[in-house]
């Protein structure tokens, strides 16, 4: 099988994972959708894919707007499988919801997916009235791997003076660093992921990013499930906020597994173990939480 991915794996079982992943992601791109698909264009680079999600009902002012970013390790999974969890947040806000389909590590360096976000998150920004939007409310928040790439894009917005009102981090990977001792099958995930290193860049490891970087971001929520090998990164990134005095909010779940709220929804129809009456029940009343700390955040701010 030719290699095709800038990761340069020659193992023959990852490349097939690799390949059917890329398959998968044909065949997603042509999936009927809730939301409307729109490719955000950059000049020189690759179109940012979307789905983009409006309240039901009509809206009297101009909307916030929340990017959402889902998880699968940086390799998997895809913004469809997040449909109704982005038209709930945009109903109940209201905001518009701009589900960004980012492109996977196979195809581009986590570095520059960051870089993406941040470019689509721009060019919301600067097309607000044509959206009806309101470019001084937005938040941008994500699922796992999708919650590491938002805490990057909010630091990376920062450091272009770009201002958040918050971000929303759904069990977050906070640094890949520190991903695993030397041998073990998590660093040797990471190795691959950066083959040239790069991985203690700040927007890649934001847990090992300086005081003065943290200084001044915005509100940022933290989901945190008990039975999940991420959560003592979620709270040290936490701890490192409020040390910085950041305003920071954090829901833990000590019963619930690393993605419950991603799989416990219609959305998602793979098969799963985690899908189960209880990790449902805790996933819904996640959502509620996610709501009403988003809406608070954002009416708080106009």
């Amino acid at each position: 099988m030719a290699e095709s991915s800038i990761l340069h794996i020659t193992d023959p079982a990852l490349l097939a994972t690799l390949e059917a992943l890329k398959k998968s992601r044909v065949l997603l791109a042509k999936q009927k959708t809730v939301g409307q698909r729109f490719a955000v264009e950059r000049p020189g680079k690759l179109a940012v894919q979307t789905l983009l999600y409006r309240p039901k009902a009509t809206a009297d002012k101009r909307l916030p707007v929340l990017f959402n970013l889902h998880g699968g390790a940086w390799l998997a999974g895809d913004a469809v499988y997040m449909e109704s969890f982005c038209q709930l947040l945009a109903d109940e806000l209201p905001a518009l919801v701009v589900n960004v389909n980012y492109h996977k590590a196979d195809v581009m360096p986590i570095r520059e997916i960051i870089d993406e976000v941040a470019d689509c998150v721009k060019y919301f920004r600067t097309h607000a009235e044509e959206y009806g939007i309101n470019p001084e409310r937005m938040v941008v928040g994500g699922h796992s791997a999708g919650a590491h790439l938002s805490m990057g894009t909010g630091l990376a917005l920062k450091e272009e003076g770009i201002a958040l009102k918050a971000l929303m981090l759904v069990y977050p990977c906070t640094d890949l660093a520190g991903f695993g001792d030397e041998g073990t099958v998590t660093n040797g995930f990471v190795q691959m992921l950066f083959p040239d290193g790069g991985h203690e860049h700040p927007f890649i490891s934001p847990l090992r990013a300086s005081d003065e970087m943290l200084k001044g971001l915005c509100t940022t929520i933290f989901i945190e499930c008990g039975l999940d090998d991420l959560r003592p990164q979620g709270l040290a990134m936490a701890k490192r906020l409020i040390d910085n005095a950041v305003p920071v909010k954090i829901k833990e779940y000590p019963n619930a597994l690393h993605g419950f709220l991603e799989v416990c929804r219609s959305d998602y129809t793979q098969e799963d173990v985690r899908e189960t009456p209880e990790q449902a029940a805790m996933a819904r009343d996640c959502e509620r939480y996610l709501i009403r700390e988003l809406r608070a955040t954002l009416v708080a701010t106009e």
